[in-house]
């Protein structure tokens, strides 16, 4: 892709969320607006996005590579929680954030970021590729990373809540395209819809939940600097050098590159909260390193673009 035509694309995604930010600053927005927004966006029209690109994906292409596109999603998801893992420990974190740090060091914002951006350089083929990514994205971060962050917290693993709502449509997609179940043209259209509103949408709702901390204090904390570094720039990296030599798909592989550069993961930061950690710590996370994917997301993908 040429570069002209990705920026242009990257400087909509920043006008978007711009836009939510501002909102959310001047109070025309608020807290609430944004917690609603967001299970909208990941419960409806992300559902829509993802069943639509699955449908359409299946009737257009051969979907023979399936195994290889899990295989290639559940090495990169591994090469994030190994890398975090690792560099968590040579960052040298409190202890109190130190769970926190390293999940939300290892786990990116893969609907919110990745499927957009995705699905707007690569098409369904991508957003097929995303939705694929839930699998082990709610297979890790709901069993590992939920059990890091609780810590001593009393509570158990529970099975179902790995199940999460894109991932069922995930499930459902693949039922649907494997057997040849004929879908109904309206629900065609229905998913079509709503897929439309969700990269506007999504952009947005990320905007908006920058004006509920200070920017200053997130680019003030230099473990936030480290981890955005770590998430943004090592994780794709490595993800780029392993997987390159696992597919031939160019398509596959950048995709994987983008879910792999993607930021911080909101919900990690609501996990956190929920399980008593530092809330504040997490969402300045969160901001610090989806400010910096702006510009840092454009220039892998370009990067490796030209390295093929």
């Amino acid at each position: 892709m040429e570069l002209s035509t990705l920026l242009g694309k990257m400087i909509v995604f920043i006008v978007l969320m711009l836009i939510g930010y501002l909102l959310a600053r001047r109070g025309v927005i608020g807290p609430g607006f944004t917690r609603t927004a967001s299970s909208l966006v990941l419960n409806v029209f992300m559902v829509g996005t993802i069943l639509n690109s699955i449908i359409s994906t299946g009737a257009e292409r051969d979907l023979s590579n399936l195994p290889e596109i899990v295989l290639l999603t559940f090495v990169m998801t591994l090469i994030g929680y190994v890398t975090a893992w690792l560099m968590a420990r040579l960052a040298r974190v409190d202890e109190a954030n130190a769970p926190s740090y390293e999940i939300l060091m290892g786990v990116g914002n893969s609907m919110f970021i990745a499927l957009p951006i995705a699905g707007a350089l690569y098409g369904a083929y991508a957003v097929f590729i995303v939705s694929i990514s839930c699998i082990p994205f709610n297979i890790f971060l709901y069993s590992y990373g939920v059990w890091r962050i609780r810590g001593t917290e009393s509570g158990k693993l529970r099975v179902k809540d790995m199940f999460s709502i894109p991932l069922i449509a995930t499930l459902l997609g693949l039922v649907i395209v494997l057997t040849g179940l004929p879908v109904p043209k309206v629900a065609v259209e229905l998913f079509s819809s709503l897929s439309g509103a969700t990269m506007p949408m999504s952009m947005m709702v990320i905007g908006a939940s920058l004006g509920t901390v200070s920017l200053l204090d997130a680019f003030r904390k230099p473990k936030l600097a480290l981890l955005s570094a770590v998430r943004l720039i090592l994780i794709p990296v490595l993800t780029w050098a392993v997987c390159r030599f696992l597919t031939s798909d160019p398509v596959l592989l950048m995709t994987c590159v983008i879910i792999a550069a993607s930021p911080s993961a909101v919900i990690v930061s609501v996990i956190a909260i929920q399980y008593g950690r530092d809330g504040v710590f997490a969402s300045e996370a969160v901001q610090h390193s989806t400010i910096c994917s702006m510009v840092s997301i454009p220039l892998l993908i370009e990067i490796f673009s030209r390295l093929g």
